[in-house]
């Protein structure tokens, strides 16, 4: 592990009982919030990398560090700038069972993946990782849908027509975005 730039130490974190931390790993909270080295087990979150550990405590800093590439899963100098996941404490890969992102791919070179850990880039990487396709519900009249993209419907006439037209067009809009659930359906008479 070669260490480019970033903070140090950026945070002391108490290590969860039962674990064993060195410096250079990969280190995650649990769900207890306690520090355990990253790997890919569901429910953690990546914080940093350990600057040292003693007396049950961890140190843990950021920046850009470099992480071995996992043979099965390997990085490419083609995901610079994508999320590389914990394979274990110090290995990364393009994928993996549960998907906890490990950072942001600055680089890849000699077997080695440059990896930022910034809180920033984790957060991104995260992110990036829970950024889905949404589906939106339709609008009611109790509860609004999110934006959706409805079919076209003409526009009104031009200026100066005549108010009855202007009036149906725009009943007609109305009608459509209903349809398409933009709308709450008119529940008045």
């Amino acid at each position: 592990m070669q260490r480019l730039n970033g903070t140090r130490p950026l945070e002391k974190y108490e290590i969860a009982s039962g674990s064993t931390i060195v410096s250079g790993n990969l280190v995650a909270l649990n769900a207890e919030g306690k520090a355990v080295p990253a790997a890919d087990t569901a429910g953690l979150r990546v914080i940093g990398v350990a600057e040292y550990a003693r007396d049950g405590m961890v140190e843990v800093g950021d920046g850009v560090f470099s992480f071995a590439n996992d043979t099965t899963h390997a990085l490419t100098r083609a995901d610079r700038g994508k999320v590389a996941y914990v394979k274990d404490k110090d290995t990364v890969a393009s994928t993996g069972t549960n998907l906890i992102p490990a950072g942001i791919v600055v680089d890849v070179h000699g077997g080695e993946v440059y990896l930022d850990v910034t809180p920033p880039a984790i957060k991104a990487a995260a992110a990036i990782e829970t950024d889905t396709d949404t589906t939106y519900s339709a609008a009611t009249a109790s509860v609004l849908g999110l934006v959706k993209q409805a079919a076209a419907v003409a526009d009104c006439e031009k200026a100066g027509a005549e108010l009855t037209s202007v009036e149906t067009q725009l009943n007609a809009l109305l009608a459509a975005l209903r349809t398409a659930g933009i709308v709450a359906p008119n529940t008045e008479g």
